[in-house]
Parts: C-alpha cells; structure tokens; sequence
C-alpha cells in the first residue's frame, strides 16, 4: 500500500468514524468525475468529495450544479488551489476529512465559461477558481496535453512549460465585456477569478472573495516575452496594483 492510499485510507474511516456512510468510485479517464458527481446528486447523497487537484474539483462542481449535494476535497494533486483556498490542510487527509466533516455547508459563487474554436470549442462549464485567456491558457493547454510528465514533475513542470511558452507568445487583441461596459485592448493573458491563489502562488486579486457575487477580470497588457516576464516579476513580489499596463475590472 503506497502513500496516497493509505492516505486516502485514513480518510475515509475518519468519515466512517464521525457516522457518515461512505461510498468510493474511482475514476479512469476524463469526464468521470462529472458523471459520478451527478449520479451522486441524483441519489440524494449529502456530499460529493473530490479526490485528487483542482482538475478533479472542477469535475465534481460540473457534476453537482442544481443540486443540494456539497462539494468536498481530498488534495490529492499538484497545486490544490481550492483546497488552499478552504484553508485544509495538504498532508493530513484524516484532518481534512474531519474539518469538511464538521463544517456547515455554505454557498458559494461559479462562473460559467465557454468559447474555442473548431474542434477546440468547449463548455459552458462551471469553475470556482480561475478562467484563463491567453498565455495563462496556453501554458494549462500544453500541461494537459502531457499528463505522464505533469505527475512526474508535477509544478516544476509548469514553471517549465511557462518559460517555453513566454519565448513564444505575443499576446493577442480582446474585446472585454463587464455589466455591459467594453473594453478593447491588446493582452498577453486575461484572468477571471473568483479566487485569491492564481497558480497556488499569487494573490489575484488580493481582495477577491468566492462568495461576494461578483467576479475579478484581470488584463497584463503587452506583447512579447519581455512583457511576460515582467509580470511575473511584480505578481512574485505582489506589486502589481495600480500599474498602467495591468488592468482590475470588477463585475457579475
């Protein structure tokens, strides 16, 4: 028995031992998670846990939208940004378990994206934490597209990824709506949080809340590998408001 799963072993008789009965399923390829999720919902079950990152979150939120079912987690994956955001604890699956256990159930916002182009064309599809356009995308887009080496180096490997696609991006010309207002600029990448931790490492923005009603959209100006770079110069060292070439806009 590896690590993981006498982790998750743990956690599981930690729900057994507070009085919850407990079903597991396990996953094999994408979209599964969603599936479970629903036929979860559709039973009745009081919650839904996600076992694995912020992909497999995403999974389960898509597979419990209109229902009564809660949404819990056992960081099992690179970043954890939701479980971050939750403030669970990464290495103790028997106490994140019983947090989640012990908690009141509350809602929370989503957004809704959609979008693409020919065969990339894709959702709606609910998140709780970020939608990316731009750079920020096409890093997420290469990372997927490689999941054997993404296990293996896990954030390494999108720190590597980054680097690779700042040499190459130059941005693109976006038209940006919020509350009716449009806004037409040339971006390397644009963010829409309901969330703080952006890649489980930066606060964007440092005041967003995932129950406040409202989502944040971020625009970094510019276009080339420079531009990129200097961006996530200031995003490490948490200068980046009120910058002229970073734009905060704020809407339902």
């Amino acid at each position: 028995m590896n690590q993981r799963h006498a982790s998750l072993m743990a956690a599981l008789e930690t729900l057994r031992a507070m009085g919850w009965e407990v079903a597991a399923r396990e996953t094999r390829r994408g979209g599964d998670a969603t599936r479970l999720a629903r036929e979860a919902a559709a039973e009745n079950w009081d919650a839904a846990f996600a076992v694995g990152g912020d992909g497999t979150v995403n999974e389960v939120l898509n597979g419990l939208l209109g229902s009564q079912t809660a949404l819990g987690v056992l960081p099992f994956g690179t970043a954890n940004v939701w479980a971050l955001e939750m403030g669970l604890p990464l290495h103790d699956m028997g106490r994140a378990a019983a947090l989640q256990a012990n908690a009141t159930a509350r809602w929370v916002d989503i957004g809704i994206a959609q979008g693409g182009e020919g065969a990339d064309t894709f959702g709606p599809r609910a998140f709780l934490l970020f939608s990316g356009a731009g750079f920020d995308a096409a890093i997420v887009r290469e990372v997927e597209a490689q999941r054997a080496a993404k296990r293996r180096w896990g954030k390494l490997f999108f720190i590597f990824v980054g680097f690779r696609q700042a040499l190459q991006y130059r941005g693109r010309r976006v038209t940006v709506t919020v509350d009716g207002a449009r806004y037409k600029r040339r971006v390397l990448f644009a963010i829409t949080s309901n969330a703080q931790l952006y890649a489980a490492l930066f606060r964007l923005p440092p005041d967003a809340r995932v129950d406040d009603g409202l989502l944040d959209v971020t625009l970094f100006h510019g276009g080339n590998a420079l531009h990129t770079a200097w961006h996530f110069i200031r995003l490490g060292v948490g200068f980046f408001s009120r910058q002229p070439d970073i734009e905060h806009l704020r809407g339902r």
